[in-house]
Formats: C-alpha cells, sequence, structure tokens
C-alpha cells in the first residue's frame, strides 16, 4: 500500500514555513501585497497551572508583523481564547501564546532574529534593514536592545580576534540636574565583538579608555591571554586601554580609517602645494585640482586601477600635478 512520506503539513503552510502554525486561507491586496491567514496548531496550556485547554471561549484576529516572503505579507493570527477545565485553578479563561508570537507581542520571533542578524551580521544600517523589512527604525533598535541583553558569558567564549568601536546612537541631548543645571548627554556607547564569529561580547557607556579598561578588567587573565589581535579605529583612548591590559596582542586599524587618513593627507599637500605656489586656493584649470578625484580614487581602490590608463597619459596627469603631490599619493599608496 503507498504511503506518503513527505511533510503532514499543506503545501501553504509547508511553503510558509512558521513553526506551530498553519495556513488557514490567502489573498492578494489591493497595494500589491498578500493577506495570509494563519492559526496555531496545537492547544495551549494554561499559564496558571499548565493543564492543556480543549475547549474554545473565543476567536479573534490579531495583525502580525512577519519577514517579507517573495515580497510583502500582511500575516492575519487568527487568535484564540481558552477555557481553563481545572477546578482549582483561579483563572477562567486565558489567550494563547506561542514561541514565535509570545504574550503581548505584534512582531514573530523569527523577524526580531532576521532584524537583528542583518544588522549585526551583515553590517547593515539600522535604516536600511527597517526599510528593506517594511518596519520603523525604532523596531529595529528595539530588537538590537533586547539582544545586547542577551549576550553570552563571556569568559566562556574563546576569543582570539577582538574588535571594539564606538556608536553614537541618538542625537546630543541636555538635560537639567537636580541643581538646575543644564548638562550635555553625549549618546556613545562602545561595543566589544568577537571578530571570528560578529557575536557581540558587550556594551559599555562612552568611548573612552575608562570603559574599555573597566570592561577588560573583569576578564580573567587566561582570557586576555588568548587574544592575538585587536582591532580598532585610530583612537589613542582605546590604545591606552589596550596598553595597560593586553599589551601582547597586536593592533589592528581597520582599513575604512587608515584610507581616510592618507586621503586627509593627499587633500592636505594639495592644498599646500596651491597656496604656495598660486597665493590662492585650488582652481579648475590648476592639474592637481583637476586630477584630485583621479588621486583619492586611485588611494581607494589600489594600484591596479592606476595601470588601467596608459602609462603614458597617466605619467603626464600625476607629472602636472607636482613631484609633492605624487611624492604624497606614492606614500598613501604604500
Amino acid at each position: 500500500m503507498y504511503e506518503p512520506t513527505g511533510s503532514p503539513r499543506d503545501a501553504a503552510s509547508t511553503i510558509f514555513n512558521l513553526p506551530g502554525y498553519r495556513v488557514v486561507d490567502a489573498a492578494d491586496v489591493p497595494d500589491g501585497a498578500r493577506r495570509v491567514l494563519i492559526e496555531s496548531i496545537l492547544a495551549p496550556g494554561c499559564p496558571t497551572c499548565g493543564v492543556v485547554a480543549t475547549r474554545v471561549h473565543s476567536r479573534r484576529r490579531q495583525r502580525l508583523r512577519d519577514v517579507p516572503i517573495g515580497g510583502a505579507v500582511e500575516v492575519v493570527w487568527a487568535k484564540r481564547r481558552w477555557f481553563c477545565d481545572e477546578p482549582s485553578c483561579g483563572r477562567g479563561t486565558f489567550a494563547e501564546a506561542t514561541e514565535e508570537v509570545p504574550r503581548y507581542a505584534r512582531s514573530t520571533t523569527r523577524l526580531k532574529s532576521d532584524l537583528v542578524s542583518a544588522v549585526i551580521t551583515s553590517g547593515r544600517a539600522a535604516s536600511e534593514v527597517a526599510r528593506a523589512h517594511g518596519v520603523s527604525w525604532w523596531m529595529v533598535q528595539a530588537a538590537l536592545a533586547a539582544a545586547t541583553m542577551l549576550l553570552p558569558s563571556v569568559d566562556t567564549v574563546h576569543v582570539t580576534r577582538l574588535g571594539v568601536d564606538e556608536h553614537r546612537y541618538r542625537s546630543v541631548r541636555f538635560f537639567r540636574t537636580d541643581q538646575g543645571d543644564w548638562k550635555r548627554f553625549e549618546p556613545w556607547m562602545t561595543t566589544l565583538v568577537d571578530l571570528g564569529t560578529g557575536q557581540v561580547l558587550g556594551v559599555v557607556d562612552g568611548r573612552d579608555s575608562t570603559a574599555v579598561g573597566d570592561w577588560l578588567a573583569e576578564r580573567s587573565n587566561s582570557w586576555l591571554e588568548r587574544v592575538e589581535i585587536v582591532a580598532i579605529d585610530p583612537s589613542a583612548a582605546f590604545r591606552k586601554a589596550l596598553r595597560t591590559y593586553l599589551p601582547q596582542a597586536a593592533v589592528s586599524v581597520d582599513k575604512f580609517h587608515l584610507v581616510k587618513l592618507a586621503n586627509d593627507m593627499v587633500t592636505t599637500v594639495r592644498q599646500r602645494l596651491a597656496r604656495t605656489q598660486h597665493g590662492r586656493r585650488g582652481r579648475k584649470n590648476d592639474p592637481a585640482w583637476a586630477h584630485r578625484m583621479l588621486l583619492l580614487r586611485l588611494t581607494c581602490t589600489g594600484r591596479s586601477r592606476f595601470w588601467r590608463f596608459s602609462r603614458v597619459r597617466a605619467g603626464e596627469r600625476f607629472a602636472q600635478c607636482g613631484s609633492d603631490t605624487l611624492t604624497g599619493w606614492c606614500f598613501c599608496g604604500r
């Protein structure tokens, strides 16, 4: 006798793939999205006594935010309220809740996980992730804040490459102290990350050496000795904390800041030469000013792009910029 060996779920529920739910209905809506009606599969237990419910009290529909599947999706949950038939339990009825949609939640757990993964793992901006998933910036920020509260036990994580960087999470604010004076609030925080896995290890207030040093001081000697490389931006405060607590670790500066510093140096040399030679700022008919973006792009993309031009033409362009400018660019390329 033939017996199917596939999934017991129907095709729509398998494609939607929300654990613990099945698709009841799906329809197109005028704005081009789709409305998907779902309901939970298993009867829940009473949150007070734990007895599994068997009788439905009522039903209502609740809108949920979920991950976009092949485009925008409007998810509607046919949520049921159940009776608790346990005589000794004081709770008469209760609303169902699942792992994907906990109590008082308006978004699925997998949506929040995708938001956190898109920001932390992929390194995308919170505003970009919000637009891609059709949610607000505040929801992405709330998901990130909740994820930081679930940080792992740092001492149990084997870290060999550590990343340290500061983040500005809001605009500058002023608040009134108890004495009636106004005080400036700098909304900076420093994040420490395991560069091997992308796991956030800790978030501390401020961006000075004290904040980073206090976090490192809480680590054990064996944990600190395992760290081989630390990636930072050109920050003297971070470097001071690393010299104190991680003297054996090699310090690496990220590429973005290196390229920016190199380009700033090339621009400074070009501007100085323009004022020295012409007594004024650069103009569009000056070779150094006319080829300024070429200098910066070659610093960013490397010398391989230099040879896309004919060697004669490229040599003529850089020779027109002056020997000092060419020397500065060659120094940056190294």
